[in-house]
């Protein structure tokens, strides 16, 4: 259009000149010779400053349609124009900012976005409106949850007990929360500026594995020792039992004594030395040796050997798993832990006089293990105690099994609980990872 503009304008005054002096060109040629020469120079100018103007505006165009089309890699080239030049050089010096802090800015989301991911503490990130908008890997295992289930969910209408108690923590405030199972976790959430607006973000760290190494790394020393100790001290005290076997009374009566009370002693001895090797137990849980198991079938061998127990004690075992579930595990490790939970349900149940009844069933989509039984229910109190340390709630255990349950559970790295329901009685829960 400017082209159009100017063309018209050299035209206009070219015409003008030579048309106001081509009628007196036979009395003054001299005159119209100037006109058409001084014609000449004026379209020359005007082609001249054509030239000057719309140099710097072919580049203005030029940065232009590089800021529109966000190409920040090009760069306007130097032209001998000194007014172009200070064009190109303040628009390649603003490129190579904008350039520059680009690349920087994609550096740090990109460490960012995998710092987010490899971190082992789960993180939540929230909006505007404090909806879920990215959990990152930890943050889901944690939560058991897939993304498409927390996306755009508030943290209080998730039935989730970890999200559920997420909802009331303080800002910039670590807070310690203890969930059923054992588990504890240090929870805090923060906020950062985003696009002129604050958002949140919570960070949850999962205390439960360093908890268990700790409370190994307490207890393990101490049951080798004692075990150690006893153990000699059992074996000497037999042997000396064994020899004065030799040196019996001839008092027939007062004979029989003599043997009952060796006989205790060597008894208690005997329980003694049971006593530690169950202790002992608890720090002796391998590694597991994983490979593909049928869950089902290893369930449903220990039925079967316990079936002679449970129809003495008058209890009903309903096997509901599918026929066939395939499960990554250790066999040894899974038989011992079934084998704990059964006998633990079945104590329970020698408690009761109503119906006394297992169920063992399978969530295809939890990907969760059901053990139900019939019991004693477990209160609030007892559950957050049930997986601590040689902790029973029977007046004659020990704590030992649900300590060797824990570990071989850790060890695969399935979650578990231990609680009553409405169903009431006492479920033990297990969530793996199955094909």
């Amino acid at each position: 259009m400017l082209k159009i503009e100017y063309s018209l304008l050299s035209l206009i005054v070219a015409g003008t000149l030579i048309g106001v002096t081509y009628p007196t060109r036979l009395q003054h040629p001299e005159l119209f010779l100037i006109a058409e020469v001084v014609a000449v120079v004026v379209v020359l100018w005007i082609i001249r400053l054509w030239l000057f103007i719309n140099k710097p505006l072919q580049e203005l165009n030029n940065a232009l349609r590089l800021l529109s089309n966000n190409d920040f890699q090009s760069r306007l080239l130097p032209t001998p124009h000194p007014v172009v030049n200070k064009l190109v050089f303040v628009f390649n010096k603003m490129i190579d900012r904008i350039h520059l802090e680009r690349v920087e800015q994609r550096e740090q989301s990109y460490f960012l976005d995998h710092l987010i991911k490899a971190t082992p503490h789960g993180i939540i990130i929230l909006d505007y409106d404090e909806k879920i908008i990215q959990v990152n890997p930890t943050g889901l295992t944690m939560l058991e949850k897939e993304m498409e289930e927390l996306v755009n969910a508030k943290l209080t209408e998730s039935d989730n007990p970890l999200l559920s108690s997420l909802s009331n923590l303080p800002l910039n405030e670590p807070i310690e929360l203890q969930l059923s199972g054992g588990r504890r976790y240090r929870c805090q959430k923060s906020a950062f500026i985003f696009k002129g607006f604050q958002q949140q973000f919570i960070i949850i760290q999962d205390l439960y594995l360093d908890d268990i190494k700790k409370e190994k790394k307490a207890y393990s020393k101490v049951i080798r020792m004692m075990s150690h100790e006893v153990n000699n001290s059992v074996g000497a005290i037999n042997s000396y039992v064994d020899t004065l076997k030799l040196f019996q009374p001839s008092d027939q009566e007062l004979k029989e004594d003599y043997l009952d009370a060796l006989e205790i002693i060597k008894g208690r001895n005997n329980s003694m030395a049971t006593f530690m090797k169950n202790f002992a137990s608890v720090v002796k849980v391998p590694d597991p040796q994983l490979e593909e198991i049928d869950f089902s079938k290893v369930c449903k061998d220990l039925i079967q050997l316990y079936h002679s127990d449970f129809t003495s004690l008058k209890i009903k075992v309903e096997n509901n798993l599918p026929e066939k579930l395939n499960v990554v595990a250790d066999p040894n490790l899974i038989e011992q832990l079934l084998i704990n939970v059964l006998k633990n349900a079945k104590e329970a149940l020698i408690e009761t006089e109503d119906e006394r009844k297992i169920e063992i069933s399978y969530n295809k989509s939890s990907k969760t293990i059901s053990i139900w039984n019939s019991g004693p229910e477990i209160s609030e109190e007892v559950e957050d105690k049930l997986f601590t340390p040689f902790y029973s709630s029977k007046t004659t255990g020990q704590g030992i099994g649900l300590m060797i349950c824990r570990d071989v559970l850790v060890k695969h790295g399935w979650d578990f609980r231990l609680f009553t329901n409405e169903r009431k009685g006492a479920t033990f829960e297990i969530k793996m990872a199955t094909k």
